[in-house]
């Protein structure tokens, strides 16, 4: 597994980065912009309101969802059941009913997890963000993160990159003594990680790439 470490210390983030959202555009709407801000030029040139109106949304229907950056690890979560591989949302990230990245997005976040239901927590096209080393890696976003730990013996199969979307299913489990030292993180890294209080826990050979 390729490891690469693109993290970064939230505290030194200023804030997050902006990002670009398509907004659908109904008909009604595109007509109305039509023929408020185009409809006397378009007349002295003779060509109808309702010509234009057709070429613009024909524009809009081949453009429609094209412009967001980046998937919002925490916006993504819906109400979803946990199950199989594949039974949830792409996004999702989810223990029971429980959507996780709402409660790593928590003040006190370690107390949150303790609370997590007694059942799998079920990624489903998840976006790594960070992999240090061939133990493990972060799944989510600067701000709200996670770290998955493998627990088979030797390395994935699969070869993990920041920037993959991940499938599996796992365990949420609190970190144990010495259990962050062993990992030799970077400091700020190994300071999340014991702020969290818990880690993911997945077999390696269970880990799959969208």
């Amino acid at each position: 597994m390729r490891t690469s470490t693109p993290f970064r210390s939230s505290a030194a983030r200023p804030g997050r980065r902006s990002r670009l959202v398509s907004v659908p555009v109904t008909g009604a709407a595109a007509l109305a912009l039509v023929l408020t801000g185009c409809g006397a030029e378009a007349e002295e040139q003779g060509v109808t309101a309702v010509e234009i109106f057709n070429e613009e949304a024909g524009a809009l229907a081949e453009n429609a969802g094209v412009v967001q950056e980046e998937a919002d690890f925490l916006g993504e979560e819906e109400s979803a059941e946990a199950g199989p591989v594949g039974a949830v949302a792409p996004g999702a990230f989810v223990a029971g009913d429980v959507a996780i990245p709402r409660l790593l997005a928590e003040a006190d976040p370690q107390a949150a997890l303790a609370g997590l239901p007694d059942e799998p927590a079920v990624a489903t096209e998840v976006p790594v963000f960070a992999v240090p080393n061939d133990e493990g890696f972060w799944i989510g976003t600067e701000e709200v993160r996670i770290w998955v730990q493998l627990t088979a013996p030797g390395e994935s199969p699969v070869d993990v990159s920041p920037g993959d979307r991940v499938s599996f299913t796992g365990e949420v489990v609190p970190n144990g003594d010495g259990f962050v030292e062993g990992l030799a993180l970077p400091a700020d890294q190994a300071a999340a990680l014991t702020a969290l209080g818990h880690h993911v826990e997945v077999p390696a050979g269970e880990i799959t790439i969208a």
